[in-house]
């Protein structure tokens, strides 16, 4: 008798168990029915049609995709060079001597003016037989000579000088180099720095803003004015070496410095927003609504980067971007080339 009541309280269990899941299930299928049909908004029906992704209007709004015209912007082409501060000294010393020079031509001017009157008084004496001797007559020749040729000498120095400054530094630095505002003056006082730098072959310095980053607390730099180019050049740098001459900084000459070249020609586009870029293949793409319900995939130019973004110019300011969504139907599209090999 035992035996037979726990069969039968095992089999009123087991009834009891079947009727429980019996009941889960059917009131769980609702549940279920609505969790696949949010499911099958979250994949919108989409299609791919001569490399566009079709979507209609109504599930791009269930999907979440939002398109928006991108935002007027422009752009000026920056780039970075390696730089270093020139040092001075044979700046200095140039500007002494021709400064040396200058004194000693002024003074040998005044003893040969000096010289040539003399003899012009002791050859006229000598013309008339009036108390001046032939002996006389060639001192006075020869010590017209002698300064003429110490003039010469002075000069030739002093050219000597402004080639050496052309050799060394190129044409700018033998500009009035003797004036007290030139820039050979003005550097060898440590009024200005020049800092030397190398641009590739074939690249255009002009229409440029120059900036120098002399000062680690002031990224932006300091703005600098092109010198011209630099007859020497940067060890293991190829390319031209130019001259800047930017505000004094204090640095020690042969301190590495980055220049700054800003570009003054603005040129005109769109930004396009970091939301609406997706990454495929190494490359950056943006999509763009080209009809109500049609996507096109575009390549995006990554070299222009501004603060909020990447500039453009290939997009006009009328293009309808996606803005959020772009992955998705990144997805889309290539979900359908994925389906279409499988079934070659």
């Amino acid at each position: 008798m035992p035996d037979r009541l726990r069969s039968l309280a095992l089999v009123v269990q087991a009834l009891v168990i079947i009727g429980l899941i019996w009941s889960l299930a059917w009131f769980g299928r609702d549940e279920f029915q609505s969790e696949g049909e949010d499911d099958t908004l979250a994949t919108p029906p989409a299609r791919v049609e001569g490399g566009r992704v079709v979507i209609a209007a109504d599930a791009q709004r269930a999907a979440g995709i939002v398109v928006q015209t991108p935002a007027v912007a422009e752009y000026r082409a920056a780039q970075r060079y390696f730089g270093v501060v020139a040092d001075p000294r044979t700046l200095v010393d140039a500007r002494q001597r021709y400064l040396n020079l200058g004194t000693q031509l002024v003074a040998t001017e005044a003893v040969l003016a000096q010289r040539r009157a003399d003899l012009t008084r002791i050859q006229a004496l000598f013309n008339e037989g009036r108390n001046a001797t032939a002996r006389e007559l060639e001192i006075a020749q020869a010590a017209a000579a002698s300064e003429e040729q110490r003039l010469n000498a002075l000069q030739a120095e002093r050219r000597a000088v402004v080639d050496g400054l052309k050799v060394v530094w190129g044409d700018a630095m033998t500009e009035r180099p003797g004036d007290s505002g030139s820039l050979v003056a003005r550097a060898a006082a440590r009024e200005v720095e020049l800092i030397q730098f190398v641009l590739p072959a074939g690249v255009d310095p002009r229409d440029t803003q120059w900036r120098v980053n002399v000062v680690t607390a002031e990224p932006a730099g300091v703005l600098a004015r092109l010198v011209g180019r630099s007859p020497q050049a940067l060890p293991g740098l190829q390319g031209d070496t130019w001259l800047l001459a930017a505000p004094p900084a204090g640095l020690p000459a042969g301190a590495r410095v980055r220049v700054l070249a800003d570009s003054s020609r603005a040129v005109s586009g769109v930004r396009v927003p970091p939301s609406a870029i997706v990454r495929f293949g190494g490359k950056a793409w943006v999509y763009v609504r080209v009809a109500p319900d049609q996507f096109e995939r575009r390549a995006l130019a990554t070299e222009r980067p501004l603060g909020d973004g990447l500039f453009s110019d290939a997009f006009a300011a009328e293009t309808q971007l996606v803005t959020s969504g772009a992955q998705l139907l990144l997805s889309e599209e290539f979900k359908f080339q994925i389906k279409n090999e499988n079934s070659d």
